[in-house]
């Protein structure tokens, strides 16, 4: 008899869980549309770098000083150098999106950086479910900003030494 009571509950909990991987999976319209990263939902989990973005969702972009190409090069090795991070997307030079998985639940947030003009790199992070992230999307990419700006300025291919005077 209590296999019976218990019977409905599991089957609604299987369920319940079976949609809510289905969401994880699911990934949102991402990339570039008009030469602009996809504005965020009316959702607090998720900032990006667009002018037209209230400022509850406006980041600044990442910024850079030297060639493109560089830049690009040493955003991928970061992302490629991540545990929690997997690089899904690249359109060479201008565009990488990359799934970043939350450490406790593993929950995916989709990541996008848009090499828009020189010198400039468009970011959005958005968290695929959930409603509220606790500034999780805020907090890692100001950490990637941070970690990016160390490599670029140290980068071989960026970093200008000044020449020493010998008297």
């Amino acid at each position: 008899m209590v296999k019976r009571r218990l019977a409905p509950g599991l089957f609604l909990l299987v369920i319940s869980l079976s949609g809510l991987t289905g969401c994880i999976n699911e990934r949102p319209q991402l990339g570039i549309i008009h030469h602009r990263l996809m504005p965020c939902q009316d959702t607090p989990n998720c900032v990006v770098s667009r002018k037209d973005t209230p400022d509850t969702h406006k980041i600044a972009p990442f910024s850079y000083r030297g060639e493109q190409d560089d830049a690009y090069r040493q955003l991928l090795n970061l992302l490629n150098q991540r545990k929690d991070a997997i690089v899904v997307e690249m359109e060479h030079a201008h565009y990488i999106r990359a799934d970043f998985r939350t450490p406790v639940l593993g929950f995916i947030d989709d990541v996008e950086f848009f090499f828009k003009q020189p010198g400039t790199i468009q970011i959005r992070s958005a968290s695929r479910i959930g409603y509220y992230d606790f500034g999780a999307n805020r907090k890692r990419m100001e950490a990637l900003r941070k970690l990016f700006e160390q490599r670029i300025i140290t980068s071989p291919e960026t970093d200008e030494h000044p020449e020493i005077q010998t008297d």
